[in-house]
């Protein structure tokens, strides 16, 4: 299992091609990992909305940012 997986996240606030900036600051936990076959390091992301119906949405691992816990 990779050691993003279930992992929270914050989508950060960066212009995205697929998005804009509509998920910018938004509470995520990742439910997917895309692993690059020859590193293993991970290439993308499948994530779901804390708030907000629990939609699931790829992200690139420039687009997000893990966290340990929330304050």
């Amino acid at each position: 299992m990779h050691p993003h997986l279930s992992r929270e996240a914050i989508v950060l606030d960066v212009e995205t091609t697929r998005y804009g900036r509509t998920y910018a600051g938004r509470r995520i936990k990742i439910t997917h990992v895309e692993k690059d076959p020859s590193t293993g390091g991970a290439v993308g992301y499948v994530v779901r909305m804390e708030d907000g119906g629990g939609d699931e949405l790829p992200f690139e691992p420039e687009e997000i940012h893990i966290v340990e816990a929330w304050d």
